[in-house]
């Protein structure tokens, strides 16, 4: 394909590659968002994940550079979006999710993984590309989208992303002279971001098993406010309901989320009014609330008040204390 013939397809097929990549981005975040919801997404995600499409300039001298002969097909670029993750662990969870949607066909061009277990010795860029391809061709708002039509989706840490902003353009892609030293700074601050990565990991699974009884209780408490309250009041509030169960953490103990559920099943007064003030007040739509009503009736309210760990919501424990007939000395 000569380049006017090129250049009048890109112009041509810019909606349908603009389309296309818009569909891909989105079915990736539907994915992340249902595994993740909106706190996980913004704890894995770092910078917003935007499809570009290449310039048709851009894309006629890559022709000349790589001296392809079929450009459509060679060239996987065209439109492609990235998205870069926290750590490298979570470079599987997007891949993941892409090799799981049917709707495509997602292979992978570049494996920065199999790349380091074949050249161990080497610290080179590292990210991970996918060529994204749709099974059948389909149209999305009238725009036809086609099987040839490639998205490149490429998956990055942010140390990663770091790295390739500052001297992938220069090194890897140079437009001029490149001296070993600089080469070798290169390589050895690639060396310093993978244990650096490797650091990073190792700390968030010791914090991710120590605080698992948490987290889990978390989970069972948010179960028991949508089969014991009503789910439509639910506002969580993570960050909340993390305050007060690391506070009273020695209460932990096993059986303790059917505990609870049995303690507001014999109290049901209290989903009542859980529910008539969640309307208004946001502590009452918080999943830790029967936590905090089942242990007002365990400790001593002295003691309760004296940690409160949430300021203000200190009127709220009040009403609750007054609700199950306990009244702290102060």
């Amino acid at each position: 394909m000569d380049t006017d013939a090129f250049r009048k397809h890109l112009e041509e097929s810019k909606s349908g590659f603009a389309a296309w990549g818009k569909y891909v981005t989105e079915k990736i975040n539907e994915g992340a968002s249902q595994k993740l919801g909106e706190e996980g997404i913004a704890m894995c995600f770092k910078i917003p994940s935007i499809p570009r499409l290449k310039k048709i300039d851009s894309a006629l001298g890559k022709i000349g550079r790589k001296g392809y002969d079929n450009p459509i097909a060679q060239m996987t670029d065209l439109v492609g979006v990235r998205y870069v993750v926290l750590l490298s662990e979570q470079i599987d969870f997007v891949c993941d999710i892409l090799k799981s949607e049917p709707t495509w066909l997602a292979e992978v061009s570049k494996d920065y993984q199999q790349e380091i277990e074949t050249n161990p010795k080497i610290f080179d860029y590292q990210s991970q590309h996918f060529e994204v391809r749709p099974k059948n061709n389909f149209e999305i708002n009238g725009i036809l989208i086609t099987t040839d039509m490639c998205c490149e989706v490429q998956i990055r840490t942010l140390l990663q992303h770091a790295y390739a902003e500052l001297v992938h353009d220069s090194i890897y892609k140079p437009v001029g002279q490149v001296p070993y030293k600089a080469e070798r700074q290169v390589a050895k601050s690639m060396a310093l971001m993978e244990t650096t990565d490797e650091l990073f990991c190792s700390t968030m699974k010791l914090l991710t098993d120590v605080n698992k009884p948490r987290n889990q209780l978390y989970e069972d408490l948010t179960s028991i406010y949508r089969e014991k309250i009503g789910g439509h009041h639910l506002r969580p509030d993570v960050k909340t309901s993390y305050a007060v169960l690391d506070e009273f953490r020695e209460l932990f103990k096993d059986g303790l989320s059917a505990e609870i559920g049995r303690y507001i099943e014999g109290k049901q007064y209290i989903a009542k009014k859980v529910v008539d003030r969640a309307k208004t007040n946001l502590f009452f739509a918080q999943p830790i609330i029967s936590f905090v009503y089942w242990a007002v009736d365990e400790i001593d309210p002295d003691e309760l008040k004296r940690r409160w760990p949430l300021p203000g919501y200190l009127r709220d424990i009040e009403v609750i204390f007054s609700d199950l007939d306990r009244k702290p000395s102060y």
